[in-house]
C-alpha cells in the first residue's frame, strides 16, 4: 500500500455511492466540477466488420428493432431504430492494472498502434449470427470473451462478458462511445444510481457486499435536428436514447467526454481520475464491472428507445438482464435456426465443413441488412467505408446505410436462388412502390424511406428490376394481382430506359457515363423481359418498342463498346472496354478516371463488366470478342492472392487505401486524395458464373476462393488485400481491408454461385433473352425509313410518316403508344408529344407472335417548349466562358467546350409563373446522371430597387458580391430539388419545376410568381451560370490556380469568383463584371427587365 490512507484501488472500492453526483479522486465536488461538454471529435469505426446480428422477426407485428456489427474488439455502430441509423460507434472494454498504470482496451482504435493485445472474431453457432469475440494480452495472459444476442422479444443487445485474469486482479470497465441519432456531438449522459447491492462476482471469490450499483443513459439533446437525415415517418428527426447496464449492476460508473477526464486517464494508465454525473457533447458512458478481479462474469446490456426516454431505455436493458444470458441466446439462436429452414442449401455446400457455413451466414447476413419497417429494402452495407476516417460529429448521409436498386437486386435474386421467394418479391415491391419516380425514374440510392439520396442515372438499375419481375412470372406464375405494383410501374420503367438508354449518365460503378457493357447487357435483358411482361398484358404495342430496341442495341454491343484498334498494351482485338463516352470506341477519347485516378485512352480503361453480357444470355460464352477481353482482364486485372484468383474493378482505380505518396501505404482511403482500388470478391464470383459456360476454369475453385476471402466471422468484404508487401497497417494479403464488410453484394454473389453451380449454369441468365440471342438466330427486321419533326417543335402534336418492308408499325413517346396503318408500305400517323423533351420512337416489325417478330427501329428526340410570354431576354456573347478572362476548363473529358457559355437567357410569364431559359453555347450534357444536366448551377438573383432590406452577398460558393441588394434568388442544379430563397437563405419554395432540353442545349427553370413577391415589373436580374459539384461549399465548384482533371484554373487569389458566365448589361463584359482583387470580391451588375 501506498503512503496514502489507501492505494487507489482500494479506494475506488470503497467509495460510497451518494458518489453518483460527485467527481471522485480529487475529492472535488461535483458541484464544484463543471460538467464536461464538447470532447473530441467523434468518428465512425472501420468498415471492416467481422459480425453482424439482429433478430429475424421482420414479419412479425411486435419486432426487435436494434441490428449491431462487430469489429475485432468491439460492439460497433448499433443501430436503432432502423437498420440504417447508427447510433452507437463502440461499446468495448478496458483491463486495466491502475497501481502499475496498465490499460488495454478490447477496441483496437488504430491499426498502426504499438498495441500487444491480440483479439479474434470467431462465430459461436453455425446456425446463427452469433460470435464471440476475445481479446488477450499474451504477455500478462489475461483474457476476456464476450459473445452478444439481441433479445428477441425487446429493443437491447446483451455482451455476456467473460474475463480470466491467469492469477493477476484487474479492474474491468465497459466503455460505449455514443453517437444517437447519427450525433456523435449531440448526446446528454448521466449516471443513475441503485440500491445497494449485496453478493458476490458469480461466484469467484469477489466480494462486493456494501456497494451502491450504477446503470448509465443518454439520450440525443437534439441539437442537430435541423441537418438531420433519418427522418420518422412525420419527416421529424429521431431523438434516440440509450442505457448501459449490468445484470450485477456497476460498481462505480462515470459518463464523460471523449478525451474528458475520466475517459483519458482510464485509458492511459487505467485510473480514471474524475467522476461525472453528467456530461454533454460526445458522450461516453463508462461502468466498471469489477475491480481487483481475478476471474469475472458479468452480462451487460445496452437498451434502446424513441423520444429521448432514458427511463424507457434503461427498463429496456435491464429487462434483457432479467433471464439468463444463457435463455436468450437460445431463443436468439432458434430464431435464425427457423429462418435456416426455410431456405435451401445446395448439393455444391452441402456438407462441406467450410462451404455450407459460409453459405449459410451469407444467406443470415443478407436478412440481417433487411429493413424491417420498409420490407424489401435491403441496406448495401452496414457499415461506413474507412469510418476511422470519417467525423461523426453531426448527422449525415453515412457510408453504404442506403438502397441502390442494383445491389437490391444482387440480394433479391440470391434469395430466390435459396427458395425465399417473398423475399425476392419484396424487394421489387419496394423498388416500385418507394424507389421508382412517377415518370419512371429509379435514383442512384435512396433512404430506406423512398427519399431520393443522390439523384444520379444508373440504367442498370432502371432495367433490372423489372428483368427480376419477368423471372418470378415465369417461373413462379407469380401475377400483378399477387404484387403490390402493377403493369404500370414496370411500364414507367421500360418506358424510361427506352427514351433515354443506351447511354447511361452513370454505369455501375458511378462514376463515368456513357455506353457501359454491363450496363448495356443489363438494358438488352431488361427491355425483353418487359417486352414478355407487356405482351402477356396484351400491350403489343410496347412490346414491340422494348423488343426492338433491345434487339437494335445488341446487335451494336461490340461496334459501340469494343475496340477494333487496341492500344500498344492490348493487342488481342477486338475486346470490350469499360465505357465509351459515345459509339466510337476508336476515337481515342482521353477519360480521366474518379477519386484521383489518371486520364487513360478509353481503350486503356478495363473492366470485366462484358461478362454480364453473358450472364444475362446477350451474348454467348464463345462469342469471339468476349473471349478476347477476358485474356486482356487476365492480363491487366488479374491477381494470384493464397485463396486463387481476384480481380480489380478496372485498371486506375482510386477507390482504396492509399498507394503511398502522399499518406502511407495502406492508409484509409480518403476523398482528398487518390488511393489504389483493391480486389473485389465479387469479381471472383462473376467469373465463375461466366466459367460455368464456358469451361474453361473449375467454377467450385472459385466458389471455394470466394469463401477464402471471408474473414474469421464468415464475412466477406467488399475488398481484399492485393500484395505481400508489409505495411505499418498489418493488411494481409488476399483478407478483407477497411472498405466494407460484409458488403450485402459479395453475400448475395457466393449464395447466387452456390446454386449456379447446383445448376449447371447460372441461375439468373434469363431463359427469354438466351433464346432469342444465344441459342438461336434472331429474327431479322424489315426496312424501315422514317421521316421525323424537327428537333424543335411549336405543337405538341407532331406528324410521323414513312416507308417500310414491315407488317406492322408502332410508334411511341412519353405520352402514347400508337400502331400505324401500313398501306403499300407507307405509313403516316398523329402522336402527340410531351412538354419538354420527347424521344419518337418508330419500330417496323414483321408481324406474328411478338417473340418470335423481327424488328427494326428509329428514334429521334424532339423538344416542345410550353412557355408564355416573352419578358425579356439577354444575349450573351459566345466563347466569353472563361470568367473573369483567363479561367480554364477541367481537363476531363466530361466539361466539353462551351458546357459553362451562356449564349442568352430569356424570361417568359404565365399566369401563375415566370420562367427562366437559359440556352448554352455547347452541348448540354449529362455526364454522372443529374436529372438532365449534371455539370451546371443555374442562378437567378432579383432586385427591387424600391425594396427595403436584402443583401449584397452571393450564396455560399458564389464567392462574390452585388452592385445592390438583393430580395430573392433561385438555384437550380441536376442533382438536387430547385429551391428560392430569401435574401438570408431561408427556404420561400421548392415548388419549382427544372426541365433540360438536350436538343436545344436550354434549362427552362419555372418558378411561381408568389416565390418572388409577385410581378417582376421593374425589377433587376443577376443570371450567373456556376460550375456544379456536390462536395463543395454551396455545392459550386470552386476556382483554382491552375486547371486539373476536375478543376477550373485561373484563381489569382482566394477572391476569385466561382462564376463561369453570366448576362451583363450592354457595355459591359464578364471581365469587368466578375473583376477582383486581393482584397476585394467581385462586384456583379444586374440587368433591367
Amino acid at each position: 500500500m501506498r503512503d496514502s490512507d489507501l492505494s487507489r484501488r482500494s479506494w475506488l472500492k470503497t467509495v460510497g455511492a451518494g458518489a453518483a453526483a460527485a467527481a471522485l479522486g480529487t475529492g472535488v465536488g461535483a458541484a464544484e466540477r463543471p460538467v464536461p461538454t464538447g470532447g473530441a471529435d467523434a468518428y465512425w469505426t472501420t468498415g471492416e466488420q467481422y459480425g453482424v446480428g439482429t433478430v429475424p422477426d421482420h414479419g412479425a407485428e411486435t419486432r426487435s428493432r436494434v441490428w449491431y456489427t462487430l469489429t475485432e474488439g468491439a460492439l460497433a455502430q448499433v443501430r436503432f431504430p432502423r437498420v440504417d441509423f447508427p447510433s452507437v460507434r463502440t461499446l468495448d472494454f478496458v483491463v486495466a492494472a491502475p497501481d502499475e498504470s496498465y490499460a488495454a482496451r478490447t477496441h483496437e482504435v488504430d491499426r498502426t498502434d504499438d498495441d500487444p493485445v491480440e483479439r479474434s472474431v470467431e462465430p459461436s453457432a453455425d446456425d446463427a449470427l452469433l460470435f464471440e469475440q476475445t481479446a488477450r494480452d499474451p504477455e500478462r495472459g489475461w483474457e476476456l470473451a464476450v459473445e452478444y444476442a439481441a433479445t428477441p422479444d425487446g429493443d437491447a443487445v446483451l455482451a455476456d462478458v467473460r474475463f480470466d485474469g491467469a492469477g493477476g486482479e484487474y479492474d474491468v470497465y465497459a466503455l460505449c462511445d455514443l453517437a444517437l441519432s447519427e450525433s456523435g456531438m449531440g448526446d446528454a449522459a448521466s449516471v443513475h444510481t441503485r440500491s445497494t447491492a449485496r453478493g458476490k462476482a458469480e461466484g469467484h471469490g469477489n466480494e462486493t457486499t456494501g456497494h451502491e450499483s450504477y446503470a448509465l443513459t443518454a439520450s440525443a439533446t437534439g441539437a442537430y435536428d435541423d441537418s438531420a437525415v433519418v427522418l420518422d415517418e412525420n419527416g421529424d428527426p429521431y431523438h434516440v436514447a440509450a442505457a448501459l447496464a449490468s445484470r450485477r449492476g456497476f460498481d462505480w460508473g462515470s459518463v464523460d467526454v471523449v478525451g474528458g477526464d475520466a475517459v483519458r486517464p482510464l485509458l492511459a494508465d487505467g485510473a480514471p481520475d474524475a467522476r461525472h454525473a453528467n456530461a454533454e457533447g460526445n458522450a461516453v458512458l463508462v461502468g466498471r464491472l469489477g475491480s481487483g478481479v481475478a476471474r469475472l462474469d458479468d452480462t451487460v446490456a445496452l437498451g434502446f428507445a424513441a423520444n429521448a426516454e432514458e427511463e424507457r431505455a434503461l427498463a429496456e436493458a435491464r429487462r434483457g438482464l432479467k433471464r439468463d444470458f444463457a435463455a436468450t441466446r437460445a431463443h436468439y439462436r432458434n430464431s435464425w435456426r427457423e429462418w435456416l429452414r426455410g431456405i435451401d442449401t445446395p448439393d455444391a455446400v452441402a456438407g462441406d465443413d467450410v462451404l455450407e457455413p459460409q453459405y449459410h451466414f451469407a444467406a443470415m447476413t443478407l436478412k440481417a441488412a433487411e429493413s424491417k419497417q420498409f420490407p424489401g429494402a435491403g441496406l448495401a452495407a452496414l457499415c461506413v467505408p474507412w469510418g476511422g476516417e470519417v467525423r461523426a460529429n453531426g448527422p449525415s448521409d453515412y457510408g453504404y446505410n442506403f438502397v441502390w436498386a442494383r445491389d437490391l437486386y444482387q440480394s433479391a435474386t440470391a434469395f430466390e436462388a435459396m427458395g425465399d421467394v417473398e423475399a425476392a418479391t419484396a424487394a421489387i415491391e419496394y423498388v416500385y412502390e418507394y424507389q421508382q419516380q412517377d415518370d419512371g425514374f429509379v435514383p442512384q440510392n435512396t433512404f430506406i424511406d423512398g427519399r431520393t439520396r443522390w439523384g444520379g442515372e444508373q440504367l442498370d438499375e432502371h432495367a433490372l428490376p423489372g428483368l427480376l419481375v419477368h423471372q418470378l412470372v415465369e417461373r413462379y406464375g407469380l401475377t400483378f394481382d399477387d404484387v403490390a405494383f402493377d403493369y404500370a410501374d414496370v411500364k414507367a420503367t421500360a418506358d424510361y430506359l427506352a427514351a433515354n438508354g443506351p447511354v447511361t449518365g452513370q454505369e455501375r460503378w458511378e462514376e463515368e457515363g456513357g455506353l457501359s457493357p454491363s450496363t448495356v447487357a443489363a438494358e438488352i435483358a431488361g427491355l425483353v423481359a418487359a417486352a414478355h411482361l407487356a405482351d402477356g398484358e396484351g400491350e403489343r404495342g410496347d412490346a414491340l418498342v422494348y423488343l426492338a430496341l433491345a434487339d437494335h442495341w445488341r446487335a451494336n454491343t461490340a461496334e459501340w463498346m469494343a475496340t477494333e484498334e487496341g492500344t500498344e498494351r492490348h493487342t488481342e482485338t477486338p475486346y470490350y472496354v469499360r465505357v465509351t463516352d459515345d459509339d466510337d470506341p476508336d476515337d481515342g477519347a482521353a477519360r480521366a478516371l474518379a477519386n484521383g485516378g489518371p486520364t487513360l485512352d478509353e481503350r486503356d480503361v478495363i473492366d470485366a463488366g462484358f461478362l454480364e453480357l453473358v450472364r444475362l444470355g446477350v451474348a454467348p460464352a464463345d462469342d469471339p470478342v468476349v473471349e478476347n477481353s477476358v485474356a486482356v482482364v487476365d492480363d491487366t486485372l488479374r491477381v494470384e492472392t493464397p485463396h486463387g484468383p481476384a480481380f480489380y474493378r478496372y485498371n486506375g482505380d482510386g477507390y482504396g487505401e492509399q498507394a503511398g505518396e502522399n499518406y502511407p501505404p495502406g492508409a484509409p482511403w480518403s476523398l482528398d486524395n487518390a488511393g489504389k482500388g483493391r480486389l473485389w470478391p465479387i469479381f471472383t464470383g462473376e467469373r465463375a458464373e461466366y466459367e460455368l459456360l464456358a469451361g474453361n476454369e473449375d467454377p467450385e475453385a472459385l466458389l471455394r476462393t470466394m469463401a477464402g476471402f471471408a474473414n474469421t466471422g464468415r464475412m466477406l468484404p467488399e475488398q481484399v488485400w492485393d500484395r505481400e508487401e508489409p505495411t505499418a497497417y498489418g493488411w494481409t494479403f488476399g483478407e478483407g481491408t477497411g472498405s466494407a464488410t460484409p458488403l450485402s453484394w459479395s453475400m448475395a454473389q457466393f449464395v447466387r454461385l452456390a446454386h449456379s453451380i447446383n445448376a449447371g449454369e447460372p441461375v439468373e441468365r434469363p431463359a427469354s433473352v438466351a433464346a432469342r440471342y444465344t441459342e438461336g438466330e434472331t429474327p431479322e427486321g424489315p426496312a424501315l425509313d422514317v421521316e421525323f419533326p424537327p428537333k424543335a417543335v411549336g405543337s405538341r402534336d407532331v406528324t410521323v410518316s414513312g416507308t417500310t418492308e414491315g407488317a406492322e408499325v408502332v410508334v411511341q413517346t412519353p405520352v402514347e403508344t400508337v400502331t400505324a396503318d401500313v398501306s403499300d408500305g407507307s405509313f403516316s400517323v398523329d402522336v402527340r408529344v410531351a412538354a419538354g423533351e420527347s424521344a419518337i420512337t418508330v419500330v417496323a416489325a414483321t408481324g406474328g407472335a411478338v417473340t418470335d417478330a423481327g424488328t427494326t427501329v428509329a428514334q429521334r428526340t424532339v423538344a416542345y417548349l410550353d412557355v408564355g410570354d416573352l419578358v425579356a431576354e439577354f444575349d450573351d456573347p459566345a466563347g466569353d466562358d472563361h470568367g473573369p478572362g483567363d479561367y480554364t476548363y477541367p481537363t476531363a473529358g466530361a466539361f466539353g467546350d462551351g458546357a459553362f457559355d451562356v449564349d442568352s437567357v430569356a424570361v417568359y410569364e404565365t399566369a401563375d409563373s415566370y420562367q427562366f431559359l437559359t440556352t448554352l453555347g455547347g452541348d448540354l450534357t449529362n455526364p454522372w446522371g443529374g436529372r438532365g444536366f449534371s455539370l451546371q448551377t443555374f442562378q437567378f438573383y432579383v432586385s427591387d430597387p424600391d425594396a427595403t432590406g436584402g443583401t449584397t452577398d452571393a450564396r455560399t460558393g458564389v464567392n462574390a458580391t452585388f452592385e445592390a441588394p438583393y430580395q430573392r434568388r433561385v438555384v437550380a442544379e441536376g442533382w438536387v430539388a430547385p429551391v428560392v430563397e430569401d435574401a438570408d437563405g431561408a427556404t420561400l419554395t421548392t415548388d419549382v419545376s427544372v426541365t433540360a432540353y438536350s436538343a436545344i442545349d436550354a434549362v427552362l427553370v419555372d418558378v411561381p410568381k408568389y416565390a418572388l413577391g409577385g410581378s417582376l415589373d421593374g425589377k433587376r436580374l443577376a443570371a450567373l451560370l456556376c460550375p456544379q459539384a456536390g462536395s463543395q461549399p454551396g455545392r459550386i465548384r470552386q476556382v483554382s490556380a491552375s486547371n486539373g482533371p476536375y478543376s477550373i484554373g485561373g484563381a489569382e487569389n482566394a477572391n476569385a469568383p466561382n462564376v463561369v458566365d453570366l448576362v451583363t448589361p450592354d457595355g459591359v463584359t464578364n471581365a469587368d463584371a466578375l473583376a477582383y482583387t486581393a482584397t476585394e470580391k467581385a462586384t456583379i451588375p444586374y440587368v433591367d427587365l
